[in-house]
């Protein structure tokens, strides 16, 4: 039983570890290409207002800026308001780091709410971050992924060209977590030892192995089948049903948010 509470700290870290770095770099591109396309260096950015910036996001279809403004409206104006004020210096950096802070203090503040999510909500949250590593798997070397697990999208070969789709459907995802979370009222709750275990039994099947838990353990960029064991990993969280499933999905996706 001690080694499957092991599996369970030890799928926290890793997950953690990785996706943390997805959600900031995506938002940073892609305030960085509506910037390129839309702002940066045209006559008119000094004069840029909220509506314009606003109309201009919802052309591009950023998914997780509709998401954060169909959940979080209020919070969708403050960010906007933030990227429209830096945007009139026309600094392109300003606005990718502006964009990152925001929304990543949206996340921290709103990560608490995850352990109230529906299931269903978590596993959109959670496959949205499998589709992300099965799409590395097939386009990167092992050696790639597993940087990619261990330094975030910056690890990639064309991350901008390639990922940011899957980038954009994990943020807009972990938004709509967050407010069915906060719209549906369901008991908070976070995964006990025998959810942990029942996790364990399903990675197992799944044909995991103990090299592959001890290399999420250690996050080990040395062990070739990394990204495949964390894969497996992610897939027996999801197959869980009831609510041992929501238990291990939330308590997961909250180890993701709040860093």
């Amino acid at each position: 039983m001690a080694r499957w509470r092991g599996l369970g700290v030890a799928a926290i870290a890793a997950l953690s570890f990785v996706a943390v770095k997805v959600l900031p770099w995506a938002l940073g591109f892609a305030s960085g290409k509506y910037l390129y396309q839309t702002v940066a260096g045209s006559p008119d950015a000094q004069t840029l207002t909220t509506t314009q910036v606003s109309e201009q996001i919802d052309r591009q279809g950023s998914q997780v800026f509709l998401a954060i403004k169909q959940e979080f409206p209020d919070d969708y104006e403050a960010v906007v308001e933030k990227i429209a004020t830096v945007a009139r210096l026309g600094n392109v950096e300003q606005v990718r780091n502006a964009s990152r802070m925001a929304v990543a203090g949206l996340r921290q503040r709103y990560a608490s709410l995850l352990s109230s999510a529906p299931a269903s909500k978590a596993a959109e949250a959670l496959g949205a971050q499998l589709a992300m590593l099965n799409h590395v798997m097939a386009r990167e070397t092992a050696a790639t992924c597993n940087n990619y697990l261990r330094q975030g999208p910056g690890a990639l070969s064309t991350p901008d060209q390639d990922f940011l789709p899957d980038m954009d459907k994990i943020g807009a995802t972990l938004f709509h977590a967050f407010g069915a979370a906060k719209n549906v009222g369901l008991p908070a709750v976070a995964a006990r030892d025998e959810d942990w275990s029942l996790l364990a039994e399903a990675f197992i099947s799944s044909g995991g192995t103990q090299a592959e838990m001890d290399a999420i353990a250690n996050v080990s960029p040395e062990f070739e089948g990394l990204c495949p064991a964390i894969a497996k990993l992610y897939a027996a969280a999801l197959s869980l049903q009831g609510e041992p499933g929501r238990h291990i999905k939330t308590t997961l996706l909250y180890e993701i948010a709040r860093n």
